[in-house]
């Protein structure tokens, strides 16, 4: 699933290539991944509207129009979004094709269907629950020392676990905690609670490094993930994916075991 870098790197395209641009047609090839509106109402609403501003908010992606509107995705599992030209080949999976005059067009695709298109207004926006319950943002000027601490002593689940939980912070995914927990020198079964200040100050200054990190090479591709001009990540984690491999400070071997249900590397004797 696309992450915190991956969903900031298509924002960054979209905005580059999208705002001030006029949808002027649209196609919807399957009408599932549209979760609040039927196919023909879509049409009606979107057809002569334009971007005006694109958002981030954790994993979700806020497509603002001129009319007040907003368009809210979630990529899920296998969900792109990308701007082209209306010569380029529809790929297989394509569901929705938003047509943007002078020969450009927006794809959606999506292999796996779990991908979702949220049309809203002013009032639905602001009581859409899958943005109301997101936590802090690991990358405002919010997200603090104090405010990961405060996160983190309120409960006895590893540390890894909260660092998944998007109600607590937004955006983090599996990739991503591995490789800050590995920064921040901290094994991913420790109790949130029972880190130390010197610890928190290393896990935020992880969580922040390796988020950047990763925005600044357009994320990680391990499978389906395009930015919105169709590019591949070229982000490579330090242990995440690593089961063969070895640390990258030491030199010992990466050890991978289960945490929260997801598979989760680690250098054992690096972390602590």
């Amino acid at each position: 699933m696309p992450e915190l870098p991956e969903v900031e790197t298509i924002r960054l395209g979209l905005q580059q290539s999208l705002v001030g641009k006029e949808i002027t047609g649209v196609e919807v090839f399957w009408s599932g991944v549209l979760k609040n509106i039927p196919p023909g109402d879509f049409h009606l609403r979107m057809v002569g509207d334009r971007f005006q501003s694109i958002e981030r908010r954790g994993k979700f992606l806020l497509l603002h129009l001129a009319s007040g509107q907003t368009l809210v995705v979630h990529l899920r599992m296998t969900g792109s979004l990308i701007v082209c030209t209306s010569k380029t080949p529809r790929p297989k999976h394509t569901h929705i094709v938003l047509n943007l005059g002078k020969r450009q067009e927006l794809h959606f695709t999506d292999q796996r269907k779990f991908g979702e298109w949220h049309l809203l207004l002013p009032p639905e926006l602001a009581r859409f629950p899958g943005l109301g319950k997101l936590g802090l943002e690991p990358l405002d000027s919010a997200f603090t020392v104090k405010e990961l601490a405060q996160v983190l002593a309120k409960s006895t689940r590893k540390v890894k676990d909260i660092l998944l939980d998007q109600t607590k912070i937004a955006g983090i995914g599996n990739i991503y905690a591995d490789e800050a927990l590995f920064l921040a020198l901290i094994l991913p079964t420790k109790p949130a609670n029972s880190l130390g200040r010197n610890e928190v100050v290393r896990l935020h200054a992880g969580i922040r490094r390796v988020l950047k990190a990763s925005i600044s090479a357009q994320g990680r591709t391990f499978c389906h993930y395009r930015s919105a001009t169709g590019e591949k990540g070229d982000y490579q984690p330090l242990v995440h994916g690593t089961d063969s491999g070895h640390c990258p400070r030491c030199g010992g071997p990466i050890e991978k075991i289960r945490v929260a249900g997801r598979g989760t590397y680690f250098c054992p004797r690096c972390q602590r």
